[in-house]
């Protein structure tokens, strides 16, 4: 039995790093890099800093891209570095991000209780400076 499970995880891990693979020579994926300025996106942030509560599925960054505007993505938790290291402020980072973005959901934590959502780009690989 468990055999099988293994040849089963074995089979999807090879048939989903193909599709990752297919997908970033289609020019699905696309490149970003920069330097990361925060270790939470500032949409999260804003609200955050305004008693609301961010149901963020992995980590969120804001980045400088090289002659361009800061930008913020979200990292899932499923998606580990190449290099290794954890993303902080200071540290340069480069990648690649898909088509789908991530949808987070906001709760305002006093009465009225609203709700909003941000929606961020989702990184599916990067690598850091140390």
């Amino acid at each position: 039995m468990f055999k099988i499970f293994t040849r089963v995880a074995i089979i999807v891990l090879v048939i989903l790093v193909s599709i990752k693979i297919a997908y970033a020579s289609l020019g699905i994926y696309k490149g970003f890099g920069g330097k990361i300025l925060d270790s939470k996106a500032t949409e999260i942030q804003t609200l955050e800093d305004s008693d609301y509560w961010c149901a963020v599925p992995g980590t969120s960054i804001t980045i400088k891209p090289i002659g361009n505007y800061p930008t913020s993505y979200v990292i899932p938790y499923s998606v580990k570095s190449k290099t290794n290291t954890t993303p902080r402020s200071g540290q340069w980072i480069i990648g690649l991000y898909s088509p789908i973005k991530t949808t987070v959901t906001c709760i305002l934590q006093s009465y009225p209780w609203t709700s909003t959502t941000v929606t961020l780009d989702t990184i599916s690989l990067y690598g850091t400076s140390k």
